[in-house]
């Protein structure tokens, strides 16, 4: 056991497991009956885990009691090193086995007899999304050298971060900012950071629990979406949203999750087309405003209609023909033809069908058929017929979406915002929103599609940073460039 508070505070979660608590096998000795000495034992986890069995805690397993083992450990040798005076008061003490134990009764109590799992094994089990808010704690950072480039330079040293939510440890995969926060140490073991928009990594196809998945599993976390917590704040999952400040963000620090704006300017609604061209690719044309929108559209509907008016004409123009040569080939069938219900049609009449559609001379196949064929022909031309009617909306679709294809166009409106609340701090920026398909992405209160005002106050969610190269340096009139993605929602504050 460590006996002195710099022993206890180079404790990790991994090392703790090669720590235990000196006990004895034998009940307290009788000065009446004076008898052999004791026998010290060692009690690790071998021995937390045998008396969680004798508790009747029958569900414990050797991999669960040593993960929650080295995170009691490592959780109350902080706790020593913080306030080292209480271990003198054997009622306050906190590193020793009654109270490891007692911590292991009530994970055991909590997690595996009422079924109440921590966040990181909801996440992994994918039982509940690795996006909402949570706060967790920087269990460790492994430095591993960068090796040399093409240029024979040294790089830096590259972390493997792993994060804990108190109950189990994940590895957690960053963007350039906060590798950039590791190597200024501003993020180290013992930090606790409040993340949001977090995504599960895994190289599983189906879910798994935490502790069998190992290094297949792990956190991904962008700098934008997450902040250093207090060291007061509480493990795990948060009922409240982390609003990130224009001020925090940087261009390379991935989405957004939550910001809180007041809006400042509100720009026209803007259309951009984009057209294919001849090598495959796409080109923007635009933007344009409403009006010129409008003409345009109207122009190519009118285009459109006139092509599926051609295209329906033909049909029908078809399908007459086809049908008068039904009429004819009937009268030469006469009223001897009538085939039974179960009969089929000689197998030379789809031949016969192809050459009066598409041979040169109609007339001639008509004379040429004997009276049974020309039944069973009829029979066909009116099966086709009817068949080509009830596709032609789509036969026609199909057709005019080759002739004249949909326009690919998005509408798009620009919001120039500022922080709703900046926690105690000076404003530093402001930010160009640009919020694509404004017209389906927000529906004000009054029912106008994309309507935004001045001096509306929204909470908006999953802002991705744009033109990264025209972001200004923090302060009061800079101007930070951000975009609104698929799954961006707009939340209006009451006035």
């Amino acid at each position: 056991m460590p006996s002195n508070v710099l022993e206890l505070s180079q404790i990790t979660p991994d090392t703790a497991l090669f720590y235990s608590f000196h006990g004895s096998d034998s009940p307290p000795i009788d000065l009446e009956r004076a008898g052999p000495p004791p026998t010290v034992v060692t009690l690790g986890t071998t021995a937390a885990l045998n008396e969680l069995h004798n508790a009747g805690c029958s569900l414990a397993t050797k991999q669960w009691v040593e993960n929650h083992w080295g995170l009691i450990l490592w959780k109350l040798a902080g706790m020593v090193c913080l306030d080292p005076k209480s271990e003198a008061d054997p009622a306050r003490k906190r590193w020793c086995w009654r109270e490891v134990m007692r911590q292991l009764r009530y994970r055991y109590e909590r997690e595996l007899n009422s079924a109440s799992r921590p966040p990181l094994r909801l996440i992994a089990a994918q039982d509940s999304p690795a996006g909402l808010p949570m706060v967790l704690c920087v269990s460790n950072i492994t430095w591993t050298p960068g090796g040399l480039d093409d240029h024979g330079t040294l790089m830096p040293s590259i972390p493997d971060v792993e994060i804990t939510d108190g109950w189990y440890r994940i590895r957690a995969e960053v963007d350039e900012p906060l590798l950039h926060a590791l190597r200024k140490g501003k993020i180290s073991i013992g930090k606790k950071i409040a993340v949001m928009g977090a995504r599960l990594s895994t190289g599983r196809k189906d879910a798994t629990e935490i502790l069998e998945g190992g290094d297949s599993l792990s956190l991904k976390i962008c700098g934008n979406s997450t902040h250093l917590a207090p060291w007061h704040a509480k493990l795990g999952f948060q009922r409240d949203p982390f609003i990130a400040t224009l001020g925090s963000l940087t261009p390379n620090g991935g989405v957004a999750a939550v910001l809180d704006v007041i809006i400042e300017k509100v720009y026209p609604i803007a259309y951009l087309e984009f057209v294919e061209t001849e090598s495959g690719g796409k080109r923007r044309e635009g933007p344009r405003i409403e009006k010129d929108e409008a003409a345009i559209q109207d122009k190519w509907l009118a285009k459109r209609d006139i092509a599926a008016a051609k295209l329906r004409n033909d049909i029908e123009t078809k399908m007459y023909t086809l049908e008068g040569y039904a009429d004819r080939l009937e009268r030469k069938a006469g009223s001897g033809f009538k085939p039974s219900a179960d009969a089929s049609p000689p197998d030379h009449i789809d031949d016969l069908l192809s050459d009066l559609e598409d041979g040169p001379d109609a007339n001639e196949v008509v004379r040429r058929t004997t009276p049974t064929e020309a039944g069973w022909l009829a029979l066909a031309i009116k099966d086709k017929c009817r068949s080509e009617r009830e596709c032609m909306h789509d036969n026609v679709t199909k057709e005019l979406d080759s002739l004249c294809p949909p326009r690919e166009v998005r509408n798009f409106r620009v919001l120039v915002v500022r922080d709703a609340q900046t926690f105690k701090r000076p404003p530093q920026r402001r930010a160009q929103i640009t919020v694509w398909d404004v017209l389906t992405a927000y529906v004000s209160e009054d029912g106008k599609p994309g309507m935004f005002k001045e001096t509306q106050r929204f909470t908006v969610t999953n802002l991705i940073p744009k033109q990264h190269s025209a972001w200004m340096p923090r302060g009061e009139d800079s101007v930070i460039y951000l975009a609104t993605r698929g799954d961006t929602r707009w939340k209006k504050h009451k006035a």
